[in-house]
């Protein structure tokens, strides 16, 4: 079991997308377990996509990293060559004993990506964990 000293050293790390405008095009709806379809429970609309910026950064105990924004669609080299390489390494070695932990979103699982994060202790996550997103439970 791991107490706070130990969670003291976990770096975590995502993207967060801002909307420009007054409305992203979603709705939250909570439901109960076999409520998904249900047609009370569903809204047929036409989407479009609004304008945004997305941002990576990542936050430690005591300090944060530079707030990095992303200019084109992430891939598992761009994630190295524009955030990790530059930014993630130089952070992550000015903290001994540092952990860092991602969400398994596609290009952090890119083999190059990894292949660059085994020169440091990772914590495992699961890709659309319950911490970041509704699960249904059945």
């Amino acid at each position: 079991m791991w107490n706070v000293i130990d969670w003291q050293k976990v770096v975590f790390s995502d993207e967060s997308r801002i909307v420009l405008g007054t409305d992203d095009n979603r709705e939250r709806v909570w439901r109960r377990p076999g409520e998904r379809y249900n047609s009370p429970h569903t809204v047929l609309r036409h989407t479009v996509r609004t304008a945004g910026v997305i941002f990576w950064g990542t936050i430690a105990y005591d300090r944060r990293s530079t707030l990095i924004k992303m200019h084109v669609t992430l891939t598992g080299q761009r994630y190295v060559d524009d955030i990790l390489r530059p930014y993630l390494g130089p952070f992550l070695n000015g903290l001994p004993g540092a952990i860092f932990q991602q969400d398994n979103a596609r290009p952090h699982r890119a083999r190059v990506a990894q292949a660059f994060l085994r020169h440091f202790q990772t914590l495992p996550w699961p890709a659309r964990s319950p911490d970041l997103y509704p699960v249904e439970h059945v």
